[in-house]
């Protein structure tokens, strides 16, 4: 079980938000979903009515890994059957260039060689630039030269570049082997670390257009927090942690995370935090 810590709190499904409409756009209801009418003349993007998860992953019977990870970002569970999806959505949550993302959200069908294909899509982000990157996660290289399955991969990346969407393909061991995914692991874990507008106001007032080291920023905030010594200033730690998840502020990830990590606004908050 990945650790969650204290001064958390539930989380709760969202309504509707720019990545669900940007699928909805596109989407065609699952009824007669796997009918040749169903089809249009390049491909059918099916997703569900209430925007859950087209395929249901845990059901006890698939040797595979299989779990629901909780995300503050999005607003709801979103279930993995791979240590690498787990490890994507990790990624996702603490990345701040992404504003929102969904597991499993939707399928294509489409015709290749005169075959129907159906693609269920891993994950789908929207990005900070607007733009929408649909993500397929592989354990390694291996599937990948399978002729058939490379085929089927660039007849969907063919479909995302038709309606302007980004596609490519991350492998689990490049993910887990990124210089900074052990501090992905950290931050993420005190992601439902509750903090007020208030908390917000002070880290945005205090930053400004600058760049402050965690560990001062830490400092000063928990100050200001009903507990003493080191006590407040871890908990300002996870506070700042959890407003990394809500895209509040970014931490520079390029070194190792330490009290000298620089801590600044995000780029496309800034203003509305001020």
């Amino acid at each position: 079980m990945e650790p969650i810590h204290p001064h958390s709190v539930a989380h709760q499904r969202q309504s509707s938000t720019a990545l669900d409409h940007a699928i909805e756009s596109y989407a065609h209801e699952s009824v007669c979903a796997l009918s040749w009418e169903g089809l249009s003349a390049t491909a059918t993007l099916v997703a569900t009515k209430d925007g859950s998860p087209i395929r249901s992953i845990i059901t006890g019977r698939r040797r595979v890994t299989t779990g629901s990870y909780a995300s503050r970002k999005a607003g709801r569970g979103l279930p993995y059957e791979s240590m690498g999806e787990r490890a994507l959505f990790m990624q996702s949550e603490v990345d701040t260039d992404v504003v929102d993302y969904r597991a499993q959200p939707f399928r294509f069908e489409f015709v290749v060689g005169g075959q129907k294909r159906v693609y269920i899509v891993d994950c789908v982000r929207l990005l900070s630039d607007g733009s929408i990157e649909i993500v397929e996660v592989k354990h390694d290289a291996h599937g990948l030269r399978d002729p058939d399955y490379a085929a089927k991969l660039q007849a969907v990346k063919l479909i995302c570049e038709r309606v302007g969407w980004r596609f490519r393909v991350v492998l689990q061991k490049a993910l887990r082997a990124s210089q900074a995914f052990d501090d992905i692991i950290d931050i993420q874990s005190w992601r439902f670390t509750k903090f007020s507008k208030g908390d917000v106001y002070w880290v945005a007032s205090t930053l400004g257009s600058d760049a402050l080291a965690l560990g001062e920023l830490a400092g000063v905030l928990g100050t200001l927090i009903p507990s003493s010594g080191a006590q407040g200033r871890a908990l300002a730690a996870a506070k700042l942690k959890a407003m990394v998840v809500k895209r509040i502020v970014r931490f520079d990830l390029s070194k190792p995370l330490s009290s000298q990590t620089k801590v600044a606004l995000v780029a496309d908050q800034a203003e509305l935090l001020q």
